[in-house]
């Protein structure tokens, strides 16, 4: 008993030096910025031969939902509209939302404008999303790529400790506690659309996810020396079920479409959603996740808040059975969703490689890759 009980304090004093150490070693890259000529070999990203384009008209669909004060055709045009961006694209903006993004938009860009020392107080405790906090890296592995990105991750649902959030800039955790509970209506009445889209009752999606798994990232990407070199965000899909996104008025988001890189205009005000896994999954493909990245400019900073909507890590998922028949075979296999966050974390946000996507073969497809 007493062996074990010093062996355990010394494996908790071993884990305290190594949050200390992590917090210590920590270099925010907004001030690799200013005073960096060439960004080092740990951010350079792999080359991508994907063509960009940015025409004019050329973007994802925009959606108004004019303020929910729908007419019943009004309706009906609202839930085509996200079905058909939903299944063509997996990306849409919805304009006339009813919900203030100057607020939480003004109060997280004061708190990337504070001093080092004062965001620091703030720092992550663990690398990745597993506790609310400001970093940089979502891995410490020797090989791993950096993302020229700052972040500030914050835990919404079902529980929120608002003592964790920052104490400043002062209106900083009313204005994004009211966006956290914004969001949240938002998406419940997206997934009614959903539902409706594919011909299930309205609150189907909902009672699939029960009480939320809510967090909100807000990412802030510094003006970099050699922007064609490093990414914002790798291209990856999103793992949860809904992901809803304030963009400031800088371009950077890019969608994979057609083996095009589709860059998403930013609209003042407009709210970007997009698929995530658990919804291709549950939707039997009628509705796709897609890759998406993020590029940095040389010059100006850009700035994004987006929050994920999933479920419960212990809930099972599956396809609904109302959209499997001879026609539409089952294409993934019922998972729990912890098992598959489990395995998106171990090899970070890269592609799609945790679900199957050609859709045209065998209806076997799971959503893990056979190893």
């Amino acid at each position: 008993m007493y062996k074990g009980a010093i062996k355990s304090r010394k494996k908790r004093k071993e884990k305290k030096r190594e949050v200390f150490a992590m917090v210590a070693e920590f270099v925010p890259v907004q001030e690799l910025g200013k005073s960096l000529k060439e960004v080092p070999k740990n951010y350079i990203a792999p080359e991508d031969k994907i063509p960009v384009v940015n025409e004019p008209g050329k973007s994802v669909p925009v959606v108004d939902l004019c303020d929910f004060d729908l007419s019943p055709e009004q309706h009906e045009r609202v839930v085509h509209e996200i079905a058909t961006a939903s299944s063509e694209w997996g990306f849409f903006q919805v304009i006339n939302h009813g919900i203030d993004v100057a607020k939480p938009q003004k109060a997280s860009r004061d708190f990337f404008e504070l001093p080092k020392e004062e965001k620091l107080k703030y720092a992550a405790k663990e690398y990745g999303f597993k506790s609310d906090g400001y970093g940089s890296k979502i891995s410490n592995a020797d090989d791993a790529v950096q993302l020229w990105r700052d972040f500030l991750f914050l835990c919404t649902s079902p529980k929120r400790n608002l003592d964790n959030w920052p104490a400043q800039p002062p209106e900083y955790k009313e204005a994004m506690s009211g966006l956290a509970d914004d969001f949240l209506m938002l998406a419940k009445k997206v997934l009614g659309f959903l539902s409706e889209g594919v011909g299930l009752p309205t609150d189907y999606f909902e009672k699939c996810f029960g009480i939320p798994n809510q967090s909100i990232l807000t990412n802030y990407y510094p003006g970099c020396p050699e922007p064609d070199k490093v990414l914002g965000f790798m291209p990856h899909s999103d793992f949860g079920g809904l992901t809803l996104l304030l963009q400031d008025g800088v371009p950077g988001l890019q969608v994979l479409k057609n083996n095009t890189w589709v860059v998403v205009e930013p609209i003042p005000g407009a709210i970007t959603i997009n698929i995530s896994d658990l919804l291709e999954l549950m939707s039997n493909g009628r509705y796709r996740s897609v890759i998406h990245r993020v590029q940095v400019n040389a010059s100006r900073p850009r700035m994004s808040i987006a929050c994920n909507y999933s479920c419960s890590f212990d809930s099972g998922v599956a396809p609904a059975p109302e959209l499997i028949d001879e026609e539409h075979p089952q294409l993934y296999k019922p998972v729990k969703f912890g098992d598959y966050v489990q395995e998106v974390v171990k090899k970070g946000p890269t592609g799609k490689s945790y679900m199957l996507i050609n859709h045209d073969s065998k209806p076997e497809y799971m959503l893990f890759q056979k190893h």
